[in-house]
């Protein structure tokens, strides 16, 4: 069998109604302000802060991420050496300490990065935060996620950057709990898939897979029915 072939590009202006569609079909329905709306992808777009998948010569994927002003490479190698001696941080502690944002929306200023005066991007910043990615979910199970990580981890090496961040979904916490408490999401968080080393829910895996920390889970991290609402921060160091 002849295999599909993948492209990744930096979409214009004129892929805008692309974008939306990948978006729309990789997110029919998850939580307020995941979903990014036109005004938010134009403000990606014009940033060049936003990859798009092709799989098979069709639009696929999309991958968005910000130069963020709220950290730097020191405070995320301090961040990390902590979790090498003491394993999962605890969030309110790293917060109080660092001041990263407390969740998704104020750590992407709701997903516009830039909107009435108010920015939460710095080009010069030596860091890069992974806003989101989606796939169709008609191409699901092709690892094109890991296609679009790996290769905005490869741009933010060749742009300097020496670390990329994300506030990672636990989608297959609902699966187990209806009202987890962190105790309970820690748990489900250092969960292995069988065989491996890795975390058996799906939304930690692919950061792990590719290289991430899972370093403390995030509370209130979005709204998002499929993770009970808590996150994860995912540290990559390049």
């Amino acid at each position: 069998m002849k295999e599909k072939k993948i492209e990744i590009i930096k979409p214009k202006m004129c892929h805008l109604e692309t974008v939306l569609q990948v978006e729309q079909a990789a997110w029919p329905d998850v939580g307020e302000g995941m979903i990014a709306e036109v005004e938010k992808f134009k403000n990606r777009i014009e940033l060049e802060t936003i990859f798009l998948l092709y799989f098979d010569n069709q639009p696929t994927g999309v991958i968005s991420f910000e130069h963020p002003n709220f950290t730097s490479s020191t405070i995320l190698e301090n961040i990390l050496e902590e979790h090498a001696h003491n394993g999962l941080l605890n969030w309110e502690e790293i917060n109080q300490k660092y001041h990263l944002p407390l969740d998704w929306y104020k750590a992407t200023n709701d997903g516009y990065i830039m909107k009435n005066g108010q920015s939460v991007n710095n080009p010069n910043s030596d860091c890069l935060f992974l806003i989101g990615v989606g796939v169709d979910y008609k191409n699901k199970g092709n690892g094109l996620v890991n296609h679009l990580i790996k290769h905005t981890l490869e741009q933010a090496k060749k742009m300097g950057k020496k670390y990329v961040i994300g506030y990672g979904r636990l989608p297959q916490l609902h699966e187990n709990h209806d009202a987890p408490n962190i105790k309970d999401a820690e748990e489900h968080l250092l969960e292995k898939k069988q065989g491996t080393n890795l975390p058996a829910d799906y939304g930690a895996r692919f950061h792990v897979f590719n290289g991430a920390k899972a370093v403390a889970v995030i509370p209130n991290a979005m709204d998002d029915s499929e993770s009970k609402n808590y996150g994860f921060l995912a540290i990559y160091k390049l």
